[in-house]
């Protein structure tokens, strides 16, 4: 449904799927040609998704169950991943000075979304965190 709604791409959170889901979904968005993000929050959740070879892998640092956030959470785990995958730093993403160290750390993109969404101003906070060449 999400394909023919015209969706490029889906996010498939490991830590809400079983083993079979999370290969089912991957194959089934891959068959057709849609990117998928694999997100992960831990060590174990990433050993999960390397299973299948992932190209874009998410790092989350909330804590789903808590929703606490600390950006330790990619730094201890970015170099766990193949070089040849796409390190996205997910979570937590507020400042400037938070995509520079991860783009240090080794992010490949970031994702924010509730700095976005809390900000009076979404279009300055934008250009304040992407105000140079952090990744």
């Amino acid at each position: 449904e999400a394909r023919q709604a015209g969706a490029d791409a889906i996010l498939l959170i490991i830590s809400i799927l079983d083993n079979d889901s999370y290969k089912e979904f991957y194959d089934l968005a891959s068959s057709l040609g849609m990117d998928v993000l694999v997100e992960v929050f831990d060590e174990n959740e990433l050993d999960e998704a390397l299973k299948i070879t992932p190209t874009l892998i998410g790092i989350n640092n909330r804590n789903l169950k808590t929703l606490k956030t600390s950006l330790t959470v990619f730094e201890s785990l970015v170099n766990s991943i193949p070089k040849n995958c796409i390190k996205i730093a997910e979570s937590g993403i507020k400042t400037f000075e938070d995509v520079k160290r991860m783009g240090d750390a080794g992010a490949d993109a970031i994702l924010v979304g509730e700095a976005l969404m809390k900000s009076s101003s979404p279009s300055t906070l934008t250009s304040t965190i992407s105000q140079k060449k952090a990744l």
